[in-house]
């Protein structure tokens, strides 16, 4: 299968010709130009879904997973209902991850086989955004995570491997990333690991602690768009990561 994941693309829709079986967004996909959940709802109605749409999608199975971030205000403010219409637009294409699981079902040789996927858009107070909640909140969602998520998606950055250190502008600081989501990444130990938020994180895809991660960011610190969307093989058979 073929796995597709970016973050931080602040109003940037890309061009996307490969088809895929799951693509998985972390996040930050409004525009950082107007935060007005007004502007983000006409948005997101008007550009992101018809972009779903025209998405090439390998199978009728294919799934776009999206986890909003701290820019994603009509998402924090969205309610179960609303939630619906919009997957509902996107043809049941589209999954919202707003701190939760999802089974993602393929078929394999003998059936049918899934992957637990989590994503949570919680993020660590900095300022007065989206889904930012204090030290004490933010362990007890992550606590929620189940140990058995497969794949893990998060906008918040961790403090570990370089994904959430900043390495380009003003703010330049190592170790930088969420300590508290860094803990329980430890602990839930997910196969496959996604995150965004800071701009600058480390993008390589590795293999760490028995861990394939990368932040997928796709703009700079400077907003410019400077990363292509992250593509990799995912053996439906042995589960593994081919890359």
């Amino acid at each position: 299968m073929i796995f597709k994941a970016m973050s931080d693309t602040h109003g940037y829709l890309p061009t996307v010709t490969e088809t895929f079986d799951l693509f998985m967004i972390c996040g930050d996909i409004c525009p950082a130009t107007n935060h007005s959940v007004f502007f983000q709802e006409k948005w997101i109605k008007e550009e992101f879904i018809p972009w779903v749409n025209s998405l090439p999608f390998k199978e009728a199975w294919s799934k776009v997973l999206l986890v909003p971030g701290n820019h994603d205000f009509w998402f924090e403010r969205m309610n179960e209902r609303q939630k619906l219409e919009i997957e509902m637009l996107c043809g049941y294409k589209l999954k919202i991850l707003k701190h939760d699981a999802y089974e993602f079902e393929y078929p394999v040789s003998d059936g049918i086989d899934s992957l637990k996927i989590f994503g949570t858009p919680y993020c660590s107070v900095f300022g007065f955004w989206a889904f930012m909640i204090d030290d004490e909140s933010l362990n007890k969602k992550y606590s929620q995570i189940d140990e058995d998520v497969d794949i893990l998606l998060t906008h918040d950055s961790p403090n570990i491997y370089g994904l959430g250190d900043i390495t380009e502008g003003n703010y330049q600081k190592i170790g930088s990333g969420n300590e508290i989501l860094a803990q329980h990444i430890y602990r839930i130990k997910p196969y496959i690991l996604h995150t965004g938020h800071f701009h600058s994180g480390n993008k390589i895809f590795e293999c760490r602690d028995d861990m394939w991660c990368a932040n997928v960011s796709v703009v700079n610190e400077l907003y410019t768009i400077s990363n292509d969307i992250l593509t990799y093989t995912f053996d439906e058979e042995t589960k593994k990561v081919i890359y």
